[in-house]
């Protein structure tokens, strides 16, 4: 069984929804939560200590402990301190849970970049000082779990939610790009695609699917994917019950001669590459550019 006793975790985004149920259930599994969130509405702004509160009187009633600190996550300062209370506290952390997030519809693309900057400041840039905060002392001790979240318009789009689906995208590459160094100091680093009904996702989910579409569907990928025998670097999809891996795939492709390489070849060749099974994957960038070159060293 997949126990946390005496460990120590994060979790930003803390107090409603996944978050909620993420800290509640790590609690119930023995972990001594951190539990982060500063109450405020979906679009970020705003701020509610009650709602923390709450959480923690729930764990509190179950027998567990939970610490909890009304603050803005997307000030690194503040993480910082956090990160200073929790060793003072605990003297470690095993495991920080990236789920603060915003979620600002956008029905056309419009020319405002400010709600591009405010997803990529709520949903990225957090997430990236959150893992920069503990990434020293995850380093230190030699051992880490991280999980960030993602989503489903990350992975495949949206065109109701394009600043959402980009800095969900960047948290991808993110955990893509760290997970090599990761795995070199003992930490394992991953990303979640949750689909739950929630006050961020209410918008796109039906009433009367929310039943089904629980945040608690989600929690059982959460909490494998931070206990210790969690993966290294994957994508895990987890809705409804429902859990797949998600990755990034192409087609074996073709290489032209310097005689052929022309627009108009490419476009005479269309058809055989959309039809190319996509079943070529990488670990890395250096991976997939030493194909590149591989290519080329055998074509000459």
């Amino acid at each position: 069984m997949i126990q946390f006793v005496d460990q120590v975790i994060l979790v930003t985004g803390a107090a409603r929804g996944l978050g909620r149920a993420y800290t509640l259930a790590l609690a119930e599994r023995g972990a001594h939560v951190v539990a982060l969130d500063s109450g405020c509405d979906t679009d970020g702004e705003g701020r509610d200590p009650t709602v923390l509160e709450d959480v923690i009187e729930l764990a509190h009633d179950m027998g567990a402990e939970v610490i909890g600190h009304c603050v803005d996550v997307r000030d690194p300062e503040v993480l910082q301190q956090v990160v200073q209370d929790t060793l003072k506290r605990f003297g470690r952390i095993d495991g920080l849970v990236c789920n603060a997030g915003v979620l600002i519809c956008q029905e056309e693309l419009g020319t405002d970049l400010g709600l591009y900057r405010r997803h990529m400041d709520g949903n990225y840039f957090t997430t990236l000082a959150s893992i920069q905060a503990v990434w020293p002392v995850m380093q230190a001790q030699g051992y880490g779990r991280i999980m960030v979240t993602s989503g489903f318009s990350a992975l495949y789009g949206d065109d109701r939610m394009a600043g959402y689906a980009a800095s969900n995208a960047a948290n991808l590459a993110l955990v893509r790009s760290l997970h090599v160094k990761a795995n070199e100091a003992g930490i394992r680093i991953n990303a979640l695609c949750p689909a739950c009904y929630s006050r961020l996702s209410k918008r796109w989910v039906l009433p009367e699917q929310a039943d089904e579409m629980t945040p608690d569907t989600v929690v059982p990928a959460m909490l494998w994917l931070m206990s210790r025998r969690a993966p290294n670097g994957e994508v895990i999809t987890a809705g409804g019950g429902h859990y797949a891996l998600a990755g990034v795939q192409e087609g074996v492709g073709l290489r032209l001669e310097p005689a052929e390489r022309r627009p108009e070849t490419l476009a005479s060749l269309w058809p055989n590459l959309k039809s190319s099974p996509k079943t070529q994957s990488y670990d890395s960038f250096a991976q997939r550019l030493a194909r590149t070159m591989r290519s080329v060293i055998e074509g000459r």
